[in-house]
């Protein structure tokens, strides 16, 4: 297809899927990079790691979410599209993701890094912080590969 003859919807998709390709994907490597990190009990790889997890997620995964999410209502505005189920649940995740991050994986990324200062690594404290957030996280990954599932499937459409 010559470049002259793509759609706005076709670049509207483009740039949302791109969008979701770099959040979804990046949470996913990360995850194997926190499972590889915990089970290896290396301390000092594990403080940096976290710090870097914090870095990624104010600099690319807010980014990449947010246009992510203008791109789909651009996408809803030119379509026309009803909000059914598989539109509704995408931006009910996507609001508790956004949330979860902001009220809850950004500063607890930052008291981990307080933790480490004061305990160190292996002190308890960090280490509850530690596996807590990384449970939030997997969770919130579980809610996002099944909104990657429902726009492909649009279940109840």
């Amino acid at each position: 297809m010559p470049l002259a003859t793509i759609t706005t919807y076709q670049w509207l998709l483009a740039v949302h899927i791109l969008a979701a390709v770099v959040w979804v994907g990046g949470a996913c490597a990360i995850q194997a990079l926190t499972v590889r990190a915990a089970r290896a009990n290396d301390g000092p790889y594990l403080a940096t790691l976290t710090n870097e997890v914090e870095w990624v997620g104010t600099r690319v995964f807010v980014p990449a979410s947010l246009v992510l999410v203008i791109f789909g209502f651009l996408l809803i505005h030119q379509e026309h599209y009803a909000y059914k189920f598989w539109l509704v649940f995408p931006i009910v995740i996507w609001a508790l993701s956004f949330a979860t991050g902001a009220g809850f994986l950004g500063p607890e990324s930052r008291r981990i890094s307080a933790a480490i200062e004061r305990h160190g690594i292996d002190g308890a404290e960090t280490r509850m912080r530690i596996r807590r957030i990384f449970l939030v996280s997997r969770v919130e990954l579980v809610f996002l590969l099944l909104v990657v599932a429902d726009m492909v499937l649009k279940p109840f459409s």
